[in-house]
């Protein structure tokens, strides 16, 4: 008696197994392999290297340089379409609104590539590494910046379908941001700028949910 529950038993948790390990990777078309989300986050900046020179209406150079740190917080949220490579990998292709030091805001297109120890499907930390450019909202500042981003974070399978992530992440940002004018209420103009560089250093922390 005892070795036919023991044997039920068995073949209950082995036909459980072989169906969740069937959700693992999508069979069928290419199709059924698209994921898409919403990601929602915080941004803090806490690094800033910056340093522009510019000709002023006298026709003299105007210098400056700064390195130090930087505090602003910014928010950002970004829609994801991904696409499934393996059991443990997705890359997805991120795009959005973010914010990144003071005053700077941007539109940001980037690829993200993420792994998953415990497969894409699965309770678990993942890993992820991020990296595109960005343009400016609301100024003439022109230039692109360049984005990249590392961390990890945690998933949670909320059904089938659906899944909840919480992420934590190193961003760092490569921008040309517009340099406002000390004598007036207006930019530098951009025929006026000989060098302009930034670079920032920041932490995100973001919830996304995806389908």
């Amino acid at each position: 008696m005892m070795r036919r529950k023991l044997l039920l038993i068995i073949l209950l948790i082995s036909a459980f197994a072989s169906r969740a390990a069937a959700h693992v990777l999508p069979d069928g078309p290419v199709f059924n392999r698209l994921r898409v989300g919403v990601e929602w986050g915080y941004t803090q900046t806490f690094f800033l290297a910056r340093s522009y020179n510019f000709i002023s209406d006298e026709g003299y150079r105007v210098y400056d340089k700064y390195i130090g740190f930087h505090w602003s917080s910014n928010a950002q949220i970004t829609a994801q379409v991904g696409y499934i490579l393996g059991e443990r990998s997705l890359v997805s292709l991120c795009g959005g609104y973010m914010g990144m030091g003071k005053d700077n805001r941007l539109l940001p297109l980037s690829v993200r590539y993420t792994f998953y120890p415990h497969a894409v499907y699965n309770d678990g930390i993942f890993l992820y590494g991020q990296g595109g450019v960005a343009w400016h909202i609301h100024t003439t500042a022109g230039k692109t910046a360049v984005l990249g981003v590392a961390g990890a974070g945690y998933r949670v399978r909320l059904s089938d379908t659906c899944n909840l992530d919480f992420l934590v992440g190193l961003k760092g940002l490569i921008d040309h941001p517009a340099i406002p004018d000390p004598e007036r209420s207006a930019n530098i103009p951009e025929h006026n700028i000989r060098r302009n560089i930034a670079g920032y250093c920041a932490l995100d922390f973001s919830i996304a949910i995806s389908f």
